[in-house]
């Protein structure tokens, strides 16, 4: 599962990507994303390496290509071990490949130094995970509208606004004043999908969102996800072990021992519905 630590786009630390403390890496600073024509997302040749320079360095990522177009709805399969978790992580910024390159919105990611990274995150890419991270002593109004807090330091009421179209977007509009904790989990999840779409990303990457939820309510976040994507022409990829959903997606990126088994588009696309086929090792 990728690390939710930084999914507001704000970092306790700048150089959590791999500088030493308290240096600049020297790399060129890039303010914000800019919408630019061409792939939200782009891997050349990307590996990752662990352990680089020791006897046990291990290549678990094996030159992959991918490109994410703007609006396009992508699920991303495989086995558990196959590489997907590293492959989020550097696609979400929280880690950089060991050689490739990775544009997002056609910046080179190479290119940006880590305070430049952590600004790019949290403006370009939001984030949905399997728990949903939400602060149980907020209500949902709160916690949707906490990443625009930290990006803008203090609450005013087009903040609140925001926060408020959102939630009415997910069909929550009646239990924005509840507290996450009194929610059901589909509830949470919608409040979860929400909260990664304060800061209107281009990219959303959804890690196994509908892993704890019923089949009923699997299929109305799914479908709500859909949704949002066809609407507002967000880019979303979603890891799932469950290959019925995989089929509704536009396109289909499989996995298998650190590389690019297929990348197909489905043969059913936006025309499926939601449902339960899952792989075996699901977790």
């Amino acid at each position: 599962m990728i690390q939710w630590r930084l999914y507001v786009g704000r970092a306790d630390n700048v150089n959590d990507m791999g500088s030493a403390p308290g240096k600049d890496s020297g790399r060129a600073r890039v303010d914000s994303a800019t919408s630019v024509s061409g792939p939200v997302v782009s891997l050349e040749g990307v590996k990752k390496s662990f352990g680089v320079g020791t006897l046990v360095e291990t290549e678990v990522l094996h030159g992959i290509d991918i490109k994410l177009e703007k609006g396009e709805f992508a699920s991303l399969i495989g086995p558990s071990g196959s590489g997907k978790s590293t492959l989020l992580n550097i696609i979400g910024l929280l880690d950089r490949p060991t050689s490739g390159k990775l544009f997002i919105n056609g910046q080179d990611a190479a290119a940006l130094d880590d305070a430049a990274i952590t600004r790019l995150r949290g403006r370009t890419i939001g984030f949905i995970f399997q728990a949903h991270y939400l602060l149980s002593a907020f209500t949902a109004l709160e916690n949707v509208m906490m990443p625009i807090l930290l990006e803008r330091s203090r609450p005013d009421d087009a903040m609140r606004d925001t926060a408020k179209e959102l939630l009415e977007k997910v069909g929550l509009t009646k239990w924005q004043d509840n507290l996450s904790a009194n929610m059901s989990g589909g509830q949470q999840q919608r409040v979860a999908i929400a909260r990664a779409l304060a800061l209107k990303p281009s990219l959303v990457l959804a890690d196994e969102p509908t892993g704890n939820l019923d089949t009923q309510a699997t299929k109305s976040v799914f479908n709500l996800m859909r949704e949002i994507s066809a609407s507002s022409g967000t880019t979303f990829l979603l890891v799932t072990h469950n290959l019925n959903l995989a089929r509704q997606c536009d396109r289909t990126i499989e996995l298998l021992d650190g590389r690019v088994e297929a990348n197909q588009k489905s043969s059913l696309g936006k025309q499926g519905t939601a449902g339960t086929d899952f792989v075996a090792d699901s977790h």
